[in-house]
């Protein structure tokens, strides 16, 4: 009975040893772990290979990051530091300015995509809030943008958990490149779902180069808001949000779209000469 104890006990203390020396790459792993299993059986149940999965389970599949997150944390600091992490969250006080680039930024760049391409020999796309009262819109985006902060918990491990760790180490723009790889895999289920409609539209090359253009976007924001969670979860949701109500999914306007991105995010690069506003004594 103590020699098992003892086996137990020496692969429990080896996990929190290998977890403690290698963090970023626990937390990924963890997060495939626990996120990819339900979108691979949905895209299965797509194709009919397999039972649609409850709904239940691809809302839990938004928590996997947070619980990836939350999880190496206490490996890692214990109660205290999980605090800390959410803490990020209080972090609030940061300029008006920062609200309304969080709620607005991205709506302007799909506008501008959809803009692009209609001037350019493009049919208006039809928007789904297209002859919807403003109420029902402001009612429609408040709603989608509070459920989306709510459930996908992306934000706390990309940039709560491990641009600090990456910042630190190789600087923001490395940081955010090592940021968009796996940002980019956690989706790459989504390519052979059948019902993802707008990821069967826009294909993964289109959304690789938004990908990685869009995450040096949140660096700067998370670095100039003082690394706050707050300011980049209400900026992932109102994107998700502004996609819903103003996109029809196809790809021209998207491609426009990922041309503003990059334009934005390749002029924050160069003024802030890589930087991306972070300062070496960030944490």
């Amino acid at each position: 009975m103590s020699t098992a104890s003892s086996v137990v006990t020496s692969n429990e203390n080896g996990l929190k040893t290998f977890i403690k020396r290698n963090p970023l790459i626990s937390m990924y792993a963890l997060l495939f772990l626990l996120g990819w299993p339900i979108q691979i059986l949905d895209a299965f149940a797509s194709h009919g290979y397999a039972p649609k999965p409850p709904a239940i389970l691809n809302i839990a599949t938004g928590l996997t990051p947070a619980i990836a997150a939350i999880i190496v944390t206490a490996v890692l600091a214990g109660r205290n530091g999980v605090k800390d992490l959410f803490r990020r969250f209080l972090i609030w006080r940061v300029g008006v300015q920062w609200y309304i680039v969080g709620i607005f930024l991205l709506a302007g760049v799909i506008l501008g995509g959809i803009g692009l391409h209609v001037l350019f020999g493009g049919a208006m796309p039809e928007m789904p809030i297209a002859g919807a009262p403003v109420s029902l819109i402001l009612f429609a985006f408040t709603v989608t943008v509070i459920v989306g902060a709510l459930v996908n918990t992306e934000e706390i491990a990309w940039r709560g958990f491990a641009l600090p760790r990456l910042q630190s180490r190789y600087g923001a723009l490395t940081a955010a490149l090592f940021i968009a790889i796996p940002e980019l895999l956690f989706h790459l289920p989504h390519f052979w779902n059948l019902d993802s409609v707008f990821y069967q539209n826009v294909g993964l090359f289109w959304f690789t180069a938004f990908t990685i253009a869009i995450v040096f976007v949140y660096t700067y924001i998370f670095n100039k808001t003082n690394g706050s969670l707050l300011i980049v979860t209400i900026l992932h949701a109102s994107q998700n949000a502004w996609a819903n109500l103003l996109s029809d999914n196809m790809l021209r306007p998207f491609q426009f779209t990922v041309a503003l991105t990059w334009m934005i995010a390749v002029a924050l690069i160069l003024i802030t000469k890589g930087q991306l506003g972070y300062e070496p004594e960030q944490k």
